[in-house]
């Protein structure tokens, strides 16, 4: 039998200051802030409110050894209510969410179908879109999104050509193929990260962050931002939100961070 573990010995009792204000820049950023964001203000208390249900046309089977399976809660586009998005894998989530950022897109519905086409050789069949998105101007794009692995032997590629040949044309403009390779993930992180926080309204440091804005010109990072609004951890929400919305640009590239340099538009 192993001799019980001595966790006097083993686990930490506290964690010791650290003065970081010798170091190089990297280090900072590694350890990033040494306190918490100075607040005035009180927690912020969102009220609960019942997204709205799933509105495929397919069901969708939570359980596959294949790929993922996701119902998401973000906005719907034309209410701004909270939705429930089902999606059959992560490419998919990643599309969607770089789609719903997309200021020129009215509206999203995923799991669209079926729709009638005829096959390679001639007969009937069906097929599900991914995603019908609809731009403001009434455009509408149907999109299958597949992963590059899963289009090696070149069926479903048949299957779109049929498909684009065939399909109805009151349902849709233009058929689009969507893979991985077809955006960044850093922007798909990034705009996850928006409409998450695009569902929590925060119009105090709202408008506390835009009258900082009207004598700051010059480039900020989030961090200092953060640390002279005194809103505490509220002032990042509100400056992801202001980045989307367009009161700040992004200036670093890949992830927004406290370290993402920013200047306002």
């Amino acid at each position: 039998m192993n001799a019980p573990l001595d966790h006097f010995v083993m686990e930490i009792s506290g964690i010791p200051k650290r003065d970081l204000a010798g170091m190089p820049v990297a280090f900072q950023k590694a350890f990033g802030p040494e306190a918490p964001f100075a607040s005035d203000l009180p927690e912020l208390v969102r009220e609960n409110e019942v997204p709205l249900p799933y509105r495929g046309h397919r069901s969708i089977n939570p359980r596959s050894r294949g790929s993922c399976r996701i119902f998401a809660v973000l906005p719907d586009l034309p209410t701004k209510r909270p939705r429930i998005y089902g999606l059959d894998s992560q490419v998919e989530y990643h599309n969607l969410v770089i789609t719903l950022t997309d200021p020129n897109v009215e509206q999203v519905h995923e799991q669209v179908g079926p729709i009638p086409f005829k096959d390679e050789n001639g007969f009937p069949a069906n097929h599900f879109i991914d995603l019908l998105v609809t731009k403001k101007d009434g455009f509408r794009i149907a999109v299958a999104v597949k992963p590059t692995g899963r289009m090696e032997s070149g069926r479903f590629m048949r299957e779109l050509i049929q498909l684009r040949e065939t399909m109805p044309r009151e349902m849709a403009d233009e058929l689009r193929l969507v893979t991985e390779r077809s955006f960044s993930r850093t922007d798909a992180f990034n705009a996850e990260m928006y409409l998450r926080f695009s569902l929590t309204h925060d119009p105090t440091v709202d408008d506390r962050l835009v009258h900082f804005l009207e004598t700051k010109p010059d480039k900020m990072t989030i961090c200092e931002i953060c640390q002279k609004l005194g809103a505490g951890g509220r002032t990042f929400r509100c400056v992801v939100r202001a980045i989307y919305q367009g009161s700040l640009r992004k200036l670093s590239p890949g992830r927004i961070n406290l370290f993402t340099e920013v200047v306002a538009t």
